[in-house]
């Protein structure tokens, strides 16, 4: 449990070397899943930034054999990192050699509908993993330069810093996540990996910014970012830009370097993955200069399902399969994977139920589909794709992106199983002025109207029948986020279950239809 650093590398490295098992803990994990995770694994070590959090362990579980702090001044009891790094190297006898197959590392889920599973996977594995992006990226190598600022208790990360090494590229570490765009001019990345919370921040900060300028200036600017976003889907349908976007591409593109030197001068596209990233967002920064691609994976398949590549991409799908994994497509619509890098079942056997078929097919839980191009194209979770009380199913993913473009809004969550109609639940920016003025009537009515206004494309039985507003927003220390800020549906709907309820009765009140037609907009405190 160490904060994002080099730290936690040199003692995975160290275990792996000697044939240990590494399991990482994310310190803003809740306490029950951290106490089931070192029920479930009984580590020997553990391996602390300081004595606080140690007492806070012990406290969750009991002492370890052999409990480490990397802070100067560590207990009686406990060895210190930065002694043990300082120390002579000793030759060391391994017992018996470490096999390809040994369990190298177990890794949990994030627990986002329950306790977190775990899942071993083998050194071969993770081998395997880096292989596969290796071969998929073949311009990261030598001088590239890499992140790491994501949770090192997320394996996707830990893979990208085994990547890195095995290409000789090089790898900076930011361990404190709101410093990571004030440190990226200066890290200068060749790759840029993040997760979806990070480019809609990203994006609002640059619109907020440019708002923030004169108006001459700021008129100038988007103007130049619509010439960007013209040339760009072009360039991505295969045809000319049209002539006035030609002559004024050169001069706009010039202007909107200054935006792009947030991120370095020598980047060459970035990554996203943990949860779709809106279609639009991407084409905004296509326009922008930057290339977006999505990756897709999951938990229990350590090798990643499908990438799109600088070579290949096509916005909206999470790109074309990558090869060592075989892909179907059940007749349900869902998606099934089968290959070397998918486990063997999880730590412990404490899931019952099934995850493959009988052909060895992982049920991903993902509704998915593959163009004639071979792109993969993902339809919605399982598990949050819920029809209503009149038999209509919904997929809440387009609708909350859709929600998410009002520049306020934080998070969007659709709810509404078995109920006549979704309802929405939206986080307002704590920066944004309208955060003050949510208790006000206006303020409400501006908000519903934003609302009914961005999903006006979507039939009638899709739309939000009521809104509830909140200005508290997610957190993982709440339960609301994961570690990789992925939203947990069931805490959200268990925490907004009153104005939910709420939501219904006043809407049932003011209107006699199943959809109504104009939201009705809730302020929960």
């Amino acid at each position: 449990m160490l904060p994002t650093s080099p730290l936690w590398d040199y003692c995975q490295l160290a275990a792996l070397a000697c044939g240990g098992v590494v399991v990482g803990l994310d310190g803003h994990d809740a306490p029950r899943n951290l106490q089931h995770i070192l029920a479930l694994t009984q580590p020997r070590a553990i391996v602390v930034p300081d004595s606080e959090k140690l007492a806070f362990i012990e406290g969750l579980w009991r002492a370890a054999d052999i409990p480490i702090i990397a802070d100067e001044v560590p207990l009686s009891r406990a060895h210190s990192l930065r002694a043990l790094l300082d120390s002579k190297p000793e030759a060391i006898e391994l017992p018996s050699p470490t096999g390809p197959d040994d369990t190298a590392t177990i890794v949990f889920t994030s627990g986002s509908t329950g306790l977190p599973k775990g899942i071993p996977y083998s050194h071969r594995q993770l081998i395997l993993a880096c292989d596969a992006i290796s071969a998929h990226f073949p311009s990261v190598r030598g001088e590239a330069r890499l992140v790491c600022w994501l949770p090192l208790s997320n394996l996707f990360q830990r893979i990208l810093n085994l990547f890195a090494m095995s290409t000789g590229a090089q790898t900076y570490f930011v361990d404190k996540p709101d410093q990571i765009i004030r440190l990226l001019p200066e890290i200068r990345p060749t790759l840029f990996v993040g997760v979806p919370r990070f480019f809609e921040k990203l994006h609002a900060g640059i619109v907020a910014e440019i708002d923030r300028q004169p108006s001459p200036i700021r008129r100038l600017v988007h103007t130049a970012w619509e010439v960007g976003q013209r040339v760009a889907e072009a360039r991505r349908a295969g045809r000319p830009p049209p002539v006035w976007c030609r002559a004024l591409h050169p001069l706009s593109d010039r202007l909107l370097a200054r935006v792009r030197a947030l991120m370095g001068p020598e980047l060459m596209f970035m990554a996203s993955g943990s949860a779709p990233l809106p279609q639009w967002l991407m084409e905004r920064f296509h326009g922008l200069g930057w290339l977006v691609l999505e990756a897709y994976g999951v938990s229990e398949n350590v090798i990643p399902i499908a990438i799109n590549t600088p070579e290949a991409y096509r916005f909206g799908s999470v790109g074309r399969p990558l090869p060592g994994s075989e892909l179907r497509v059940a007749e349900d619509g869902e998606l099934l994977v089968r290959g070397p890098g998918v486990f063997a079942g999880y730590l412990g056997g404490q899931v019952s139920d099934p995850v493959f078929d009988n052909d060895r097919f992982l049920h991903t839980g993902d509704y998915a589909r593959i163009d004639d191009d071979g792109y993969l194209w993902l339809l919605g979770r399982k598990s949050e794709v819920f029809k209503t009380s009149t038999g209509r199913r919904i997929t809440p993913v387009p609708i909350e992106a859709e929600l998410k473009k009002i520049d306020y809004v934080e998070h969007a969550i659709i709810v509404g199983r078995d109920r006549p109609y979704p309802v929405a639940l939206l986080t307002i920016d704590p920066q944004h002025p309208l955060a003050g003025q949510i208790g006000e009537s206006a303020t409400l009515k501006r908000i519903g109207a934003d609302a009914a206004a961005a999903c006006r494309h979507f039939p009638d039985y899709q739309r939000p029948g009521a809104i509830i507003v909140s200005s508290q927003p997610f957190t993982i220390l709440g339960g609301e986020l994961t570690a990789n800020l992925k939203v947990r549906r069931q805490p959200i709907e268990y925490r907004f279950a009153v104005q939910i309820e709420q939501s219904y009765q006043k809407a049932a009140e003011q209107h006699s239809a199943n959809c109504p037609k104009d939201p009705v907009v809730i302020h929960a405190l």
